[in-house]
């Protein structure tokens, strides 16, 4: 049978390449890649490790032992202005001051002296803040951006002024520091440029330096933390470093200490807002920014590459069109490493693998179904019908979110059928009636909840005899009801129900928990016998993973906190501690304990106990990470898995939730009542337990010191001892 020719086939697959293509020009242009784009250039900075720096540059960081040497910050401008000014007496080529003087200090002599220092030398910079700002102007909202200058003597006095604040909603959506913007435009139109631009302009190093407001710059980090030289303020200060070292060289003064806050994500990791400045200040000067390919650019490479592959495929068929698509995709991720390492480029190569790939496996995959269809047409047709029933078992099994696995449901049997629209309604507990839970094939939402009492209408007589239902003519059929106010509506943008299938979600062969209804064949013809027992079929899978769900949830979630039960988490923290060992990583345990819960439920009763059993857990869910595992161990008491951290990391953790639970009130029937818990902490590395229940062992003796110690605390068990935080009472 002949009905696809050689020549259709290859018109089909050209078309299938130019509408691949155009997809993903279109996604790519949305920036739907973006997100793994950006995990590939993090990767490339690791695989190619650290450059060298540029020696003219040095970073004089606020450490913690200039905390304990000078004092609490922050410090007096006199000290600010006795560093700064030996940095200039030795000789320094500009030095940049990453620190925000906004306000007055409240000795008006301690500005005069930084301010002198500053009227003196025009070689030194300040910081400033550019920060988001919506005003309401001829009755539009507009996004604009203010600056927070520092006090207008000293930006009057300084050599200039640079914004080090970074644009990560518009940059860096993902909260990791890739690029950067060297100039913008204030609400006042004003143009400022940033730290890094006006530190090389003011060293003499890049004075013609065109930026663009706006422009944005891919850093080309030379390392990870602790890549460039870092001095300590309080040596400087206290005259114990040799000041000729920092002759003809560029200072960048900032904070290093972890508790001054100024630390972003990197590629390379977690990094001083200082050091990110040193490197920024570095692109500039060697103007070695990286360079990103433009969009038209990586498509140009997509529609060579694709040609090449459908020259293939033309030529000597898909064994041929395979080993192109391979050697295309290999010579992509050669080049995007080789480009990025050498060349400081960015290559796209998300969209072009994209492309490659689905060309490919659509094509192929159509080139088997046209052989199969100039074979035996009916052959091929129940082959895609096997193939579509295949793909929703896929998606039953592997999905999580039963609403998406509904929908999925609904319209793979949508299109399987070829209808043109349909419903899936399960029944409503409380009113003992259909509800649609899930629609496909109509624009914008069902504007009203349709409840179907049972064993009226088509839904509801197929709900309560737990039968499939066909009406094939819907005007004449009187079973039809409510029906027209789903998605039948005048102005719905949709055409009158013509004939429906429903049939009824089993669990067994007694107990029926909902229908699905798919209306309207595409082609205009009836129902058949194949097309019921095929959705039969689709409702039985779609029946089992909501009866599964639901059991998954009663198996392994405590209905009062929403945490997992006991049971549950021995299982899981048995895996992470097997995982721990296996691969000799840090795991630890944390248990808690309501202090005095007897006692607060026999006061206020067990109605606000279980209030406040459920405000608890919540402060818990929403303290710990993604990876860590909470349980309600029993009662009153939870435990929390702590998965790759150390005892440190875990009594930071359990002072947080200590300390969340302490300042919050759980709103009840009898007002707003507080109460406070006692925590233990173990962690594998302290402890050497063989096993999970022998680390937990240890935090559960930790918690009990914690009680014995006046509760309200933390304690971490450390071997032979037990350390306890040394919180007063208040």
């Amino acid at each position: 049978m002949s009905i696809i020719n050689k020549k259709a086939v290859n018109l089909i697959v050209l078309a299938i390449y130019a509408a691949v293509f155009a997809l993903s020009g279109y996604y790519y242009s949305k920036g739907a890649f973006e997100g793994i784009e950006a995990r590939i250039i993090d990767s490339n900075f690791k695989r190619r490790g650290t450059i060298a720096t540029d020696k003219k540059i040095l970073i004089v960081g606020f450490t913690d032992a200039c905390m304990n040497l000078i004092g609490k910050w922050p410090w007096k401008r006199t000290v600010h202005a006795s560093v700064i000014e030996k940095l200039e007496k030795a000789g320094a080529k500009a030095v940049a001051v990453d620190v925000l003087f906004q306000d007055k200090s409240s000795a008006g002599a301690d500005d005069h002296s930084l301010a002198r220092v500053l009227a003196e030398n025009k070689n030194i910079v300040l910081s400033a803040v550019m920060s988001p700002k919506t005003i309401y102007q001829d009755g539009v909202l507009i996004n604009t951006k203010q600056s927070v200058m520092p006090t207008a003597e000293f930006a009057a006095k300084a050599g200039g002024i640079g914004f080090i604040s970074v644009n990560y909603d518009a940059l860096n959506p993902d909260g990791i520091l890739r690029s950067v913007s060297l100039a913008d435009i204030d609400e006042n139109d004003k143009k400022l440029e940033s730290f890094a631009l006006v530190t090389a302009r003011i060293s003499g190093l890049a004075p013609g330096f065109a930026v663009p407001p706006g422009a944005r710059y891919y850093l080309n980090y030379h390392g990870p933390a602790q890549t460039y030289e870092y001095l300590t303020f309080s040596k400087i200060y206290s005259d114990k470093l040799e000041m000729s070292h920092f002759k003809d060289k560029i200072v960048l003064i900032g904070p290093l200490a972890t508790a001054l806050g100024d630390l972003h994500h990197t590629p390379y990791g977690t990094m001083p807002g200082t050091e990110v400045q040193a490197n920024v200040l570095n692109c500039i000067l060697s103007n070695s920014f990286l360079k990103r390919l433009p969009g038209w650019g990586a498509m140009f490479i997509c529609a060579l590459l694709m040609a090449a592959c459908y020259i293939a495929l033309l030529w000597r068929g898909l064994l041929y069109s395979a080993a192109a698509c391979f050697l295309s995709l290999t010579l992509m991720a050669a080049a995007n490493i080789f480009m990025f390492s050498f060349a400081g480029c960015i290559i796209d190569i998300v969209p072009i693998i994209t492309a490659l790939l689905v060309s490919y496996f659509i094509s192929a995959l159509f080139f088997s179904y046209a052989s199969l269809l100039m074979s035996n047409s009916l052959l091929s047709k129940r082959v895609r019908e096997l193939n579509a029933l295949y793909s929703i078992s896929k998606n039953i099994s592997e999905l999580i979110n039963l609403d998406k696995i509904l929908k999925d449901v609904l319209d793979e049997a949508i299109k399987t059928i070829g209808t043109e629209r349909g419903s899936l309604m399960l029944i409503d507990e409380d009113e003992q009636k259909l509800e649609v839970k899930v629609a496909a094939g109509i624009e914008g939402p069902v504007e009203h909840k349709v409840l179907i009492p049972i064993g009226e209408g088509i839904a509801g007589k197929v709900f309560s005899d737990g039968v499939p239902m066909v009406s094939n003519d819907i005007a004449r059929d009187e079973r039809f009801k409510n029906f027209a106010e789903f998605g039948n509506k005048e102005g719905a943008g949709v055409s009158a129900v013509r004939n429906i299938l429903c049939v009824p979600l089993l669990i067994s062969e007694k107990k029926t928990i909902g229908v699905i209804n798919i209306v309207n064949k595409t082609d205009n013809s009836i129902f058949s016998h194949d097309d019921v027992k095929l959705m039969e079929t689709i409702a039985h899978h779609a029946a089992t993973l909501i009866e599964n769900s639901k059991l998954y949830k009663l198996a392994t979630v405590d209905g009062m906190t929403s945490l997992y039960v006991h049971r549950y988490f021995q299982v899981r923290f048995k895996e992470e501690f097997s995982r721990a060992l296996r691969y000799n990583k840090n795991i630890s345990a944390l248990m808690t304990d309501i202090d005095h819960f007897k006692k607060f439920n026999d006061t206020y009763g067990h109605q606000c106990g279980d209030m406040v059993l459920s405000h608890v857990a919540r402060i818990v869910r929403e303290t710990i990470r993604n990876i860590d595992i909470a349980a309600r161990y029993g009662g009153e008491e939870f435990a929390v898995a702590l998965p790759e951290t150390d005892a440190e990391g875990a009594y930071k953790l359990a002072e947080r939730i200590r300390k969340n639970v302490e300042e919050s009130a759980c709103c009840t029937p009898k007002g707003d009542l507080k109460v406070t818990i006692s925590l233990g902490v173990a962690c594998n590395c302290n402890t050497k337990s063989p096993t999970h229940l022998a680390l937990i062992a240890c935090a559960d003796s930790a918690l009990y010191k914690s009680k014995e110690g006046g509760r309200n605390r933390v304690t971490v068990f450390t071997g032979e001892r037990l350390l306890a935080d040394e919180k007063e009472d208040e």
